[in-house]
């Protein structure tokens, strides 16, 4: 068999639902993951990330480890909770109370369907008629209160190797440790995971945020009622962006929240790292234990990065293009797996990386627009317009100037909105908060100087430095280099030569 079959096998989808059947040993801890599933009692835990960036392969793989150690989890969906019926303009305390008794009515169906195992056969039938009833009732929060603590369990230590083979036994030690902590401040535990919390509620639409809003609120209410409860939920982070912005909305409920909020920020190390424990399990498939398995699958050790005389080495070529997000890293080698064998070869070379990464960059491009739909419709028309900057020694990075000057290039030319606002690109203030923007979602990567460092630099990153494009921080904008991110760089390097083509001329605000 082609050795790239199998690779696809670890690769599929980059998706929990299209690769659970290998993501509990392709499971790569990150280093908060502790503190992810320790929330402190009585209040939840919301983890924020981006789309890809991991947070459903956490509730899984953490489904997975409480069902070894016996402490009860269930795993609550979208499909499982209906606030339909709650009227467009309700207030924040209604819908609260609607999303109460809906996460409640949620939770025990879900946890009917999966006792098994956890109480006798007696108790099952005794609990099953009490849900049956409480569902019927006013009462239910009531009824789960009650019920709750006795079905909470305690953690019960086991190997974990097989969970977490890389993980050291300090580590896994760490982790339990943890855990009975946790569980200790109310004896016992019982596990809610709420995961793509934001498809409870339509965000586009007038009042819909509220209902997150009122979901979240609930769901530290239900933890504040059973303290055996321990309640963690997933929410992407362009959803909390807007929940933090809405100024018509609940926005001073953020405070609230700030303590009990993670945002999940997995580092390129990180991804390199689940990229090569994939790696290592195909290779150990095909029935080779190699070191380093990247030679198995792709040809040279130095392949020429597209558009560029320079060379690296295969991992960072795909991990710095990962956006941050291991979903990306796994659909791109995918992608490359799949063109090596539609040309029956056994290894990926460096020419299906340059024609692979340039609907791949395209595609990304598409995917941030997307994303940002709601919060500025014209994300995909100001990527655009980059194309037709002057890069510094013909690279994709620029001063803060050049920037700037850009940005004030492009007013006239189409309006931009921003959470609903119209964006005047000719006062600083708008300017700003658009570079901002384009900063938080990751199309533009801060850069500064720094000797202690092997390439002689570092990234900055927004949830690093939050406040870094601001009036008050322009001197440190103005050592900032300022870079596309390595995902989009292609693509409007299509743009350019496309425009080349059918004028003659360079990119506007590029001289020949």
């Amino acid at each position: 068999m082609n050795p790239l079959q199998i690779l696809v096998g670890y690769f599929p989808t980059g998706t929990t639902e299209g690769e659970r059947h290998i993501l509990r040993k392709a499971f790569v801890q990150t280093e908060e993951y502790t503190d992810l599933i320790t929330p402190p009692p009585h209040s939840p835990r919301i983890i924020i990330g981006k789309k890809g960036s991991g947070k459903s392969a956490i509730i899984d793989f953490s489904m997975t480890l409480f069902s070894r150690t016996h402490v009860p989890a269930v795993l609550i969906k979208p499909m499982d909770i209906s606030l339909g019926a709650i009227p467009e303009g309700a207030a924040v305390g209604e819908i609260t109370r609607a999303a109460l008794s809906e996460l409640t009515k949620a939770t025990a169906s879900v946890l009917g369907a999966s006792l098994s195992g956890l109480i006798s056969e007696s108790d099952k039938k005794l609990y099953d008629e009490a849900i049956k009833k409480g569902l019927a009732e006013k009462d239910t929060v009531g009824k789960l209160s009650r019920l709750l603590p006795k079905l909470a369990k305690s953690y019960t230590s086991v190997d974990l190797s097989a969970l977490l083979p890389e993980a050291d036994d300090v580590t896994i030690e760490r982790l339990e440790r943890a855990i009975k902590d946790n569980l200790s401040q109310s004896a016992q535990g019982f596990y809610i995971f709420i995961d793509d919390t934001d498809q409870v509620a339509a965000p586009d639409r007038p009042g819909h945020l509220n209902r997150i809003w009122g979901f979240l609120l609930a769901a530290r209410e239900l933890c504040s009622r059973i303290a055996q409860v321990r309640c963690i939920i997933s929410l992407r982070e362009e959803v909390w962006r807007r929940l933090t912005s809405d100024k018509a909305g609940q926005r001073d409920q953020t405070d609230h929240f700030q303590g009990l909020t993670r945002h999940l920020n997995p580092t390129r190390e990180h991804i390199s790292n689940i990229v090569n424990r994939r790696l290592a399990l195909a290779a150990t498939d095909i029935g080779i234990e190699a070191p380093n398995p990247w030679p198995l699958f792709f040809e040279g050790d130095s392949p020429k990065i597209p558009t560029s005389d320079e060379r690296s080495n295969w991992s960072d070529l795909i991990v710095v293009r990962s956006r941050e997000r291991p979903r990306d890293a796994v659909q791109m080698i995918n992608k490359l797996a799949q063109r090596a064998i539609a040309d029956d070869r056994g290894t990926i070379n460096e020419q299906d990386f340059s024609i692979e990464m340039i609907e791949f960059s395209k595609q990304r491009a598409a995917l941030l627009a997307q994303e940002a739909e709601y919060e500025c419709p014209q994300l995909d028309e100001i990527i655009r317009t980059f194309a037709n900057i002057k890069y510094d020694h013909g690279s994709f990075k620029a001063t803060s100037e050049t920037i700037r000057r850009h940005f004030q290039s492009i007013e006239g030319s189409f309006g931009i909105t921003l959470y609903g606002h119209t964006m005047n690109m000719s006062k600083e203030d708008d300017l700003l908060q658009v570079w901002r923007y384009c900063y938080d979602v990751g199309f533009l990567n801060a850069r500064v100087a720094d000797t202690r460092q092997k390439d002689g630099y570092r990234h900055i990153y927004p949830h690093e430095d939050p406040n870094l494009v601001s009036k008050a921080r322009w001197n440190d904008m103005q050592a900032t280099v300022w870079e596309i991110g390595p995902a989009y760089r292609d693509h409007l390097l299509i743009i350019q030569k496309d425009y080349i083509a059918r004028t003659g001329l360079p990119p506007k605000g590029r001289k020949k």
